[in-house]
């Protein structure tokens, strides 16, 4: 029965997948069909050089297909949007999860490296940088963004709150219900716990990060999903 639902869902997704291919990469690159999409996936906004694929082969970057347990699979859509003058960089090997949602603004950039991985329902919006190495892992219900999303300004008239980049290291686990806002940086092989804000550069790699706001609890040697 799941491989009989596997290969329907299959099916649905390869017209919206060949349509995407050669809407939005070159053409030769297109051919491979590098990036699928789920029947779940809507995107919002996005332009032909918007999203930049690196090397990538046939079926090597996956949008809309993973279910996690604490995520609605029935009702939950992914959502990409990168606006116009917006990037977003893949190296290879990306899994965007059901609910997900991507929205690269006017001028951001959003890069993430090879084997990145989202569980589902969780949101990165960037409005300036977010630079995210290989191998990294976020469970459901956390959220990236490099802004405040709405400007304030002080009684000079100035911007006190501009958006700030965002820097995560290699070999990084990002737990459920997590935050990384502005100016956050996260080392390499570190995990991040639940229901924890990063909102500055943790110094340091190896190490279990945690609080609000976070910072290193504990050293470690590695670890493994």
């Amino acid at each position: 029965m799941r491989n009989l639902r596997k290969v329907f869902t299959i099916i649905l997704s390869l017209p919206r997948t060949v349509w995407f291919n050669l809407r939005y990469l070159p053409f030769r690159q297109a051919l491979r069909l590098p990036v699928w999409l789920a029947p779940n996936v809507r995107v919002k906004e996005l332009y032909r050089g918007g999203i930049v694929i690196d090397s990538a082969g046939f079926n090597s970057t996956h949008i809309g297909f993973h279910n996690a347990d604490a995520v609605d699979c029935y009702g939950s859509h992914t959502v990409i949007s990168v606006e116009k003058g917006g990037i977003w960089h893949v190296s290879n090997d990306m899994h965007i999860g059901r609910g997900a949602i991507i929205h690269v603004k006017k001028g951001g950039r959003l890069s993430v490296g090879r084997n990145f991985a989202i569980s589902g329902t969780t949101s990165i919006i960037c409005s300036n940088s977010i630079e995210i190495g290989n191998d990294v892992q976020f469970s459901w219900n956390s959220l990236v963004m490099d802004s405040d999303a709405h400007r304030i300004y002080g009684e000079d008239g100035k911007l006190v709150n501009p958006s700030a980049p965002i820097s995560i290291g290699n070999k990084v686990w990002i737990a459920a219900n997590t935050s990384i806002l502005k100016k956050a940086g996260i080392g390499d092989n570190c995990v991040v716990a639940g229901n924890s804000l990063v909102n500055r550069k943790i110094e340091g790699s190896n190490q279990i990060v945690a609080g609000i706001p976070a910072k290193p609890i504990k050293k470690i040697s590695s670890w493994e999903l």
